[in-house]
C-alpha cells in the first residue's frame, strides 16, 4: 500500500469546492493528480442530464503535498461526500494531515490507483475515511468529458451573469407550475423564458449565428448550477455552461417538451 500526503491549515476551499458536486449525486469520484498538482472530478445525475467538471489545484484547495518520487492520478471513490465534508470540517482553523492511502487495481488489461481510506489527523483528533469500490462509478475521461461531453456545434453564445443567474432562479420557484425552462433567442437577443415568466438575459454582440434558436432544460438542471458568473454555449441538444470564476464547466442536455410546455413565442 502506497500514500499521498497533504498537510492543511484551512481546510474550507476543499470543502467548499467539494460541495459543487452534492447537488448532482451523494457520491464521487475524486481524482488527484500529482503530476500536475490539482483535485479535479466529473459527476453526473442518474440520467445523464446533467454533468458537471471541475477542477481545484492543491495551492487553491489549501493543501501541501509531500513530493513522490513518481507523480501518479488516483481515484478515490467518496461513497457520501456530505459525510466527507462533514469529517473534514472537523479540523476547521486547525493544522492537520490528509493521507490517501492507495493501491493498484487492474480492470481487465487497464491499471489505476485507487484510494483504499482517507486518514485525517491533528494533535487531538484523528478520523478514517473508507473509500467505496471504483466499480460503482461510470468512469468519465478527460478526453471524453472536453471533446464530446463538453463540446458542442455551437448555435450561439453568450455572458450570463451571477446576479442574472440568482434572478432567473427566483422567477423559476415563484414560477411553480411548471417543471421545465428554456432559453431562446430572438431579433439578437437572449431571453430566459418559464410558463409564466420571460427575462431578458443578453442584448447585441452574440457571437455566432443570430438565427432564432430555442433549448428547453429542466430546472432541477439549471438548479445545480454554481453561484459564479459563465460564458453560455448553446448546441442543438445541449447548453454548456463554462465558469469564469473558476475551472468548472457544466453540461445540461435539453429535455423534450411536453403537451404542458408552453407554446412557441
Amino acid at each position: 500500500m502506497k500514500q499521498i500526503e497533504f498537510t492543511s491549515k484551512n481546510v474550507k476551499p476543499f470543502t467548499n469546492w467539494l460541495k459543487r458536486f452534492a447537488s448532482i449525486d451523494t457520491t464521487l469520484l475524486l481524482e488527484i493528480d500529482e503530476d500536475k498538482q490539482k483535485f479535479l472530478a466529473k459527476s453526473y445525475n442518474d440520467e445523464r442530464s446533467v454533468v458537471k467538471y471541475s477542477e481545484i489545484s492543491f495551492v487553491d484547495a489549501g493543501f501541501v503535498v509531500k513530493k513522490n518520487k513518481e507523480t501518479k492520478r488516483i481515484k478515490a471513490g467518496i461513497y457520501n461526500i456530505s459525510r466527507l465534508m462533514k469529517i473534514m470540517d472537523m479540523y476547521l482553523n486547525t493544522e492537520f494531515t490528509c493521507i490517501f492511502n492507495y493501491d493498484e487495481v487492474l480492470t481487465g488489461d487497464a491499471k489505476d490507483y485507487a484510494a483504499l481510506s482517507i486518514k485525517l489527523a491533528n494533535k487531538e483528533t484523528k478520523l478514517s475515511v473508507e473509500c467505496t469500490s471504483l466499480n460503482i462509478f461510470k468512469y468519465i475521461s478527460d478526453d471524453l468529458f472536453h471533446n464530446t461531453i463538453g463540446a458542442v456545434d455551437e448555435i450561439i453564445s453568450f455572458n450570463f451573469t451571477r446576479d442574472l443567474m440568482s434572478k432567473v432562479n427566483t422567477l423559476c420557484v415563484l414560477d411553480n407550475d411548471d417543471k421545465y425552462m428554456s432559453f431562446y433567442s430572438k431579433d439578437s437577443k437572449v431571453y430566459a423564458k418559464g410558463k409564466a415568466f420571460e427575462q431578458l438575459i443578453y442584448t447585441n454582440e452574440i457571437e455566432g449565428s443570430l438565427e432564432d434558436t430555442k433549448l428547453d432544460i429542466s430546472k432541477l438542471q439549471f438548479e445545480k448550477l454554481d453561484d459564479e458568473n459563465y460564458q453560455i454555449s448553446m448546441g442543438e441538444d445541449r447548453i454548456v455552461f463554462k465558469s469564469t470564476d473558476s475551472i468548472t464547466t457544466t453540461v445540461i442536455s435539453m429535455v423534450e417538451k411536453d403537451e404542458k410546455f408552453d407554446k412557441e413565442e
